[in-house]
């Protein structure tokens, strides 16, 4: 029997961070989670940490820890996701405020003592501006000899979501992101390109319906407030689950395509700014620096999701829909 997989989440719940971590505590026969990291990003830093804490209790997951970081990016002050979560980062559904409390330590210090310290290799996903990784390896640039892999949500090979060149990520903490990149180590890469080919539908919302257990009851209106916000803003069919599709790949490398290339992150103040800049056909000849994917299989994503969903058990939580 594989062991589970030592791993750190790095995040800023976010509705589809918030996901990330559901499907996280639904597997420990897969993963051994070391922790979460919060940064300010989809919502200011005390809702982001408040949302993880939340994920955790919602799961029936008291002992997870939970460590607040970094505020804002390293240059510039923080840019918010405009009404794509909510005020609070989890629109459409009133979960009651946690009983857990975040760790004291900051979220950069958990990150190098964890990893220095672990006898096992550690994987690394982060699904938020990439402020809490980057300044963990301008601190301790040991802490790559023990990471296993990096899987990044971020980046586009095309359009972007919050600028027309760059996706929200990358966008919010470039000099970050630039940091990750240039650091030597391999990154697996997991951009918009992939994300928008998974969008939520109404027969899933149904199909999660039928399911009836207290994760799917507080998750689905969530979903249902980051559906309606997508189709209206950004005329798709859907939303997309940006997040989740990390810990997808985690689960099941076989749903994803892609191929090795070079990724430059775009740290200039024009239109451009925190842009990746991949390199699909070699052309500039550089070294490879990550693994990005240009395809997923939507259905495999969704029958995961779905089944990682359904696992959870009776406990109910207390909460309402909101408005």
């Amino acid at each position: 029997m594989t062991k589970p997989l030592p791993l750190i989440l790095d995040c800023d719940p976010g509705i589809d961070d918030f996901i990330a971590i559901l499907m996280i505590l639904a597997a420990p026969e897969k993963f051994k989670l070391l922790g979460i990291s919060v940064s300010g990003g989809n919502v200011p830093l005390p809702y982001t940490t408040q949302n993880a804490l939340k994920a955790c209790e919602l799961a029936g997951r008291k002992d997870i820890k939970v460590y607040p970081g970094c505020p804002g990016p390293i240059l510039r002050p923080l840019v918010l996701e405009d009404g794509v979560h909510g005020e609070t980062g989890l629109k459409g559904y009133d979960l009651p405020i946690p009983t857990m409390s975040p760790q004291p330590i900051h979220a950069v210090d958990f990150l190098i003592d964890t990893i220095m310290s672990s006898p096992e290799k550690v994987t690394l996903a982060t699904t938020a501006p990439l402020t809490n990784t980057a300044i963990a390896i301008v601190r301790e640039p040991r802490i790559l000899d023990n990471i296993e892999e990096i899987v990044s949500m971020g980046g586009s090979m095309l359009l972007g979501n919050i600028t027309p060149a760059a996706e929200y990520n990358f966008y919010a903490d470039p000099e970050a992101a630039h940091i990750l990149f240039t650091s030597g180590k391999k990154i697996t890469a997991i951009g918009i390109d992939v994300t928008h080919q998974v969008v939520t539908s109404e027969d899933w919302f149904s199909h999660l319906d039928t399911l009836e257990n207290p994760v799917t009851r507080a998750l689905t209106p969530m979903l249902r407030a980051y559906h309606d916000y997508d189709i209206k803003h950004f005329g798709m069919t859907g939303a997309a689950l940006h997040d989740p599709c990390v810990i997808a790949y985690l689960l099941d490398r076989s749903l994803f395509k892609g191929k090795d290339v070079h990724i430059e992150i775009d740290t200039s103040f024009g239109i451009g700014r925190g842009r990746s800049i991949v390199d699909w056909w070699q052309k500039r000849d550089l070294s490879i620096n990550a693994h990005v994917f240009n395809e997923i299989n939507a259905q495999g994503f969704f029958d995961l999701l779905t089944s990682l969903l359904s696992s959870y058990g009776s406990h109910k939580p207390k909460g309402k829909d909101s408005a």
